[in-house]
Formats: structure tokens, sequence, C-alpha cells
């Protein structure tokens, strides 16, 4: 962290010097020839990408260090996740759990309950049988006056007692094929697409523990070194992209309406001429306070500052002078 705080102290230090150099040299200018006003000095800088973890953890693994190239894709540090992967492995335990149980409420009961269901069917069905003949056989002697009414009456007794028990026998053995209620199986559906969304959540977070980087760009800095902690939010590198950096300068007031967004300007750096850049930024505001009562003189100190993209950002480096040429 202190690191990050020095680093970003410096580029702010010398984001103000070049500032006040740019004032510098446009006062200068002003004293020159008409053509100079058109030419004014700035300077490149850098937009970083700070590359962080959404969560806390030790660093292991930082394989990149500063001036390495990175691509979109690359693995650029990673944390421990053993935390991160036990809780996978148990949403995954889970989700083979709800899995079972929705199957085998679809399913009804088991073979062996099943069996045990037609045996008890069988053996009402048995007992109906001996339960009619002996019916038949008491009627006929009581049609004979050999037995009396009261046995007659008992075998019709028994018959109807044992064609209850195969009904009973057949509507328990129809609901055992039968599988579980739909409110039961609806309830199993949802318990498990539950757990399958709790495994993508664990997985996530298991996989935010290997940070990649989202964009091409080379290391700029690093913060935090293998074996170290690292905060929440806290950036590990920093990266300064393919397209990172800009062109900031700065134009008097009288001179702005000869600038517009998308002009081509030419930029001008120490051992390289001639590199085209294209203005994406205008102020809206002065980048100094004037005096309050507004007059000729004052006037002339109002600068904006301006921006402009290089068509070539890698012929520039953060915190390189340059000069610009309007057309």
């Amino acid at each position: 962290m202190t690191r990050l705080l020095s680093s970003k102290a410096a580029q702010m230090r010398r984001t103000l010097g070049a500032a006040v150099g740019a004032v510098l040299m446009l006062a200068l200018a002003g004293c020159g020839d008409a053509d100079s006003t058109r030419v004014y000095t700035g300077y490149a800088e850098a937009d970083l990408v700070y590359v962080a973890a959404p969560a806390s953890g030790w660093l292991v693994d930082a394989p990149f260090t500063e001036g390495a190239r990175v691509s979109a894709g690359d693995m650029v540090f990673s944390l421990d996740d053993d935390l991160q992967s036990a809780a996978v492995d148990e949403a995954r335990a889970r989700l083979m759990q709800a899995e079972a149980q929705l199957e085998d409420l679809r399913k009804g009961v088991r073979t062996t309950e099943l069996q045990a269901f037609e045996a008890q069917l069988a053996e009402a069905q048995a007992d109906l049988r001996l339960a009619r003949a002996e019916r038949d056989r008491s009627q006929a002697l009581v049609q004979r006056g050999v037995a009396s009414k009261a046995r007659g009456d008992e075998a019709d007794a028994r018959y109807g007692v044992s064609l209850a028990r195969v009904k009973t026998a057949k509507a328990n053995l129809e609901t055992a094929r039968l599988s579980a209620r739909d409110d039961a199986i609806m309830a199993a559906v949802a318990a498990r697409d539950a757990a399958a969304d709790t495994v993508e959540q664990a997985s996530w977070h298991r996989d935010q523990r290997q940070v990649i980087a989202r964009t091409d760009g080379v290391v700029e800095d690093v913060f935090h070194r293998t074996g170290e902690f690292v905060p929440v939010g806290s950036p590990v590198i920093a990266l300064l992209p393919d397209t990172g950096i800009k062109v900031r300068f700065f134009v008097p007031q009288h001179d702005l309406p000869s600038v517009s967004l998308g002009m081509e300007v030419t930029v001008t750096a120490d051992g390289r001429e001639g590199l085209k850049a294209r203005i994406s930024h205008i102020a809206r505001e002065a980048e100094f306070t004037p005096p309050v009562i507004y007059s000729e003189e004052s006037r002339d100190t109002l600068v904006f500052l301006v921006e402009a993209l290089p068509v070539a950002p890698q012929a520039l480096r953060p915190g390189q002078p340059v000069d610009v040429r309007l057309p």
C-alpha cells in the first residue's frame, strides 16, 4: 500500500509539474511569431489499470514483474483457495444428494418393497379363494338343514373380509408402483436447482482467486509480492494498456475556437516526429482560476486542458514531454 501511495503521489507531482511547465511555455510562446502559437507544449500521460481481487487472501503466485508483457486472458496473480475449494466440494455433494432424492421420488418404492406388496396381494387372494369355498359349502349345508343359519352367516362375513383385504392389497400395490405426488416432486426439483446454483456460486468465488488480465498491456508497477496478505480490493499490479497513453496539453482561450473533437494533430517528442493523434477531450472550464474582475490582460491567462489519443501510443512513454501542433 505504501508503494501504491508513493506511486500515485509521484504521478501527481509529474502531472502538476508538467501543467506548470505548459503554462510557462504558453507564456513564452505568446511572445513569438504567429505560427508558434499553433504549437503547444504538453506531456504524455498513462491511464493505468489497477488489477485487484474481489476478496482478500494470501498471494501465492504473481508471475509478472515490472515491464513484463501481459496479454488478455493471462493469469496475473492468484490467491490461496483452500476454503473456496472446500465450499465447492460441499456444494457438489449437496447437489448429488438433491438429485438422488428427486430420482427416488420419481421411481416410487424400492424393488424389495414392491415385492412385499405383491406377496401381500397373493396372500389375500389365496385367503379369498378359501373363504369363497367355505361360504359355498356353508350355504349348501344350510339349505339342506344340516348346518345352522349362524354358520352360513359366519362364512359370508369371512368372505366379505377376505374380499376387502384383496381390494386393499391391490390398491397398495398400485400406489407403490406410482411415483411421488406432483407437489413433492416439484419441491425436490426446486431443491435440486437451488443446489446447482450453490455449486455455481461456490465455483465463481473459487475462480476469482485466480485473477486474469482483461486487456493487453505492460506491467507498470507491482504492489504486492508472493507471500504477502492482500486486503480486499487492493491492487496487486498496475497495468498500462496498449491504448492507455494520451497526450495532454493546454490551449489559450483565444485559440480554443480552432480546436474541435476528432481533430488530427501532430505530436513531436524527443526522437519521435510526425506522430499523429486525435483530440478526444476538451475541458469545459479553465484549468486555472482567473482574477475575479476580467480584463483584456487577465483573459490571456485562461488556458483549457485538451487531450488527444495517439494513433501509435506505444511510441510514447508516461511523463514524456511533447509538442503538439494544430493543423
